[in-house]
């Protein structure tokens, strides 16, 4: 049936059930224990007995999930199947529990009811008698959606001070794999033999000369592996060497989620972590003070040294984290032949680490070939100065000019949204106070929503327009870029002035590179006889 059909018969006094639809239902529960697993068993029990009790109802297969957080949609995988099958037209109306089984977010029930509602399927939650289907049922749904999404800030909260508590006391959070120890009940135990393993690194690193991916090589040559039997990863050794544990400290608020909906977690400032020398039956010390210390100095020295001027480690070489695998997206690395070979050239990442089956581009570009090409494409950058200069100032000039007006006609329409809100506000406790009839509710509240959202994407397409015009703005930038004369491929000069080298191989000694400058410059070298520069604006 269609919508306006369904509507006109409900009005008519017809409820949902003398109605021909071709009815499913939507299950979930929120842990995967076989107490919930039972209560999800029941659910369809409850709802396919239900659908086939209804003469006029045709029952179409059931969707749910289970062991899903209610706050987010992305896991719960029968649930997108079920939006699509709407979208899809494979039913009439869905069947579920309450609102907060359904989404806890406001803005996913209302957005995935809406579009449901424009294909002509509705939803009935049946705790709370809502009928999408019915006229007044965005607006019920509306508010009830609210209370749903405000009780999961407040379990949210809960849990943040549960853990807030459980830290004070000192008890070990967080994840159970920690190299060296087991976790029991909040305390962790030392492992005998991984605890050799750790002590074995500090030892290692403390001596100042060896660094931390040689560690993870020369731990293999003496037969220490993970506990799956690979080589330890630089970022293990990482964490074992800067982890308070070692020492034997309690430490714990490192990461805290700051948006209860989108679970986003962000790291803590070392300052701000609670660290304090923990008993030893909670955290059992592995390592003495003295020896982590050191360990830490001699890392946070070797930071300094690669970063304290802006350079990373990384950035060492004249083309370290510029070269751009155009097969996977990998950098490429620096190589020799010979370690006392004065030669060196870049080979991408994957490929030298896995080799063919995880890349086939197994190009090698040296050096002094890539210094040769890019010789030639500073100086047609400077043959061709003036005229690249003047059409980027010429180009900004024109963005400047219309940011203004850009601008002003974002504010009106901000404004004009801010005030049709309002109005949709006064709207809502208009009726709730009947008023207005349901009718001139419907009309009015239809009539403020198409006009909102057709401000919202005028005020959309001119963001997009506003924020394409950003790269142009700077003149002293463009004018900067442009401020030499002659140049030396020193590592400082080539990362200042490029941004990316993305590297293709065509054939055996045949690359096809495209490098992209700051400022939207873009070159394409093809085979080092043919220069082809291009200027995006």
């Amino acid at each position: 049936m269609e919508l306006y059909e369904i509507r006109k018969a409900l009005m008519s006094g017809k409820t949902i059930y003398d109605l021909p639809l071709r009815v499913t239902y939507y299950a979930r529960v929120s842990t995967g224990k076989n107490e919930q697993k039972n209560s999800l068993i029941n659910q369809d029990d409850y709802y396919k007995n239900k659908i086939l009790s209804i003469p006029k109802w045709t029952l179409v297969q059931g969707y749910s999930d289970s062991g899903i957080t209610g706050t987010s949609i992305k896991k719960r995988e029968d649930f997108n199947n079920m939006i699509q099958d709407g979208m899809d037209d494979k039913y009439d109306l869905i069947l579920t529990k309450e609102v907060c089984r359904f989404a806890r977010n406001t803005l996913d029930t209302l957005q995935f009811t809406r579009n449901l509602l424009a294909r002509g399927k509705g939803i009935y939650f049946e705790l709370d008698n809502i009928n999408t289907l019915e006229q007044e049922g965005e607006l019920r749904l509306t508010l009830m959606a609210s209370l749903a999404q405000d009780e999961s800030r407040r379990i949210s909260e809960r849990v943040k001070f549960g853990f807030n508590r459980a830290i004070e006391k000192g008890r070990v959070l967080g994840s159970n794999v920690i190299w060296g120890y087991e976790k029991d009940n909040c305390k962790l135990k030392k492992i005998d033999e991984e605890a050799e393993i750790v002590s074995r690194i500090f030892e290692l690193y403390s001596t100042g000369n060896i660094g931390i991916r040689r560690i993870g090589k020369k731990l293999a040559e003496e037969g220490k592996l993970t506990r799956k039997g690979d080589v330890f990863a630089y970022s293990t050794i990482k964490n074992i060497l800067t982890n308070p544990k070692y020492k034997g400290c309690y430490c714990g608020k490192k990461t805290e989620v700051i948006d209860f909906m989108s679970k986003e977690r962000i790291e803590i400032p070392k300052e701000e972590w609670i660290t304090y020398k923990a008993e030893e039956n909670i955290v059992p010390q592995i390592v003495n003070d003295d020896i982590w210390q050191k360990c830490n100095e001699i890392m946070e020295k070797r930071s300094n040294k690669y970063t304290g001027t802006g350079d990373r480690w990384n950035n060492q070489y004249q083309y370290s984290n510029l070269l751009i695998c155009t097969n996977d997206g990998k950098k490429f690395w620096r190589r020799k032949h010979r370690p006392t070979a004065k030669e060196e050239f870049w080979i991408c990442s994957e490929y030298a680490k896995n080799g063919l089956k995880n890349c086939n581009n197994h190009t090698y570009i040296g050096t002094e070939e890539l210094n040769s090409i890019l010789s030639e494409v500073f100086s047609e950058l400077l043959e061709k100065k003036s005229m690249i200069l003047k059409e980027m100032l010429k180009a900004n000039s024109r963005l400047d000019k219309k940011d203004f007006k850009l601008e002003k006609n974002i504010k009106i329409l901000e404004n004009a949204i801010n005030e049709k809100e309002k109005n949709k506000a006064n709207l809502i406790k208009l009726y709730t106070m009947n008023k207005i009839t349901d009718d001139e509710f419907e009309k009015i509240k239809n009539e403020y929503q198409d006009e909102i959202m057709d401000y919202k994407s005028q005020l959309i397409q001119l963001k997009v327009n506003r924020d394409a015009n950003e790269t142009g703005k700077n003149q002293q930038k463009i004018k900067k870029f442009f401020d030499f004369d002659t140049f030396e491929l020193t590592k400082e000069f080539i990362h200042e002035k490029i941004d990316r080298i993305y590297v293709q191989g065509i054939e055996k000694n045949h690359v096809k590179l495209k490098i992209n400058f700051h400022l939207g410059l873009e070159m394409s070298e093809v085979d080092k006889k043919s220069i082809c520069l291009g200027l995006i604006i």
